[in-house]
């Protein structure tokens, strides 16, 4: 059973609609920022991985090999 507020509460209407609009701006703000926190892990790992500097790159097997210094 819905209940219609605009019936019950017209004067309050207007608010409702205006609350509904800052709930909707409001995921969307935050799933905007979840989108670029997870973009910019991705292009950190990119990073990581992908440098020529990197201290991990693919041996000659397609694995992962991790350059090391160790203290004599």
């Amino acid at each position: 059973m819905k209940s219609n507020f605009k019936k019950q509460y017209p004067d309050f209407a207007a608010i409702e609609h205006h609350i509904r609009r800052a709930h909707a701006e409001r995921a969307v703000a935050l799933g905007t920022s979840i989108a670029e926190a997870i973009v910019s892990g991705a292009r950190a790992l990119r990073g990581l991985f992908a440098g020529s500097d990197s201290p991990v790159q693919r041996g000659p097997r397609g694995k992962l090999v991790a350059r090391t210094s160790a203290a004599r």
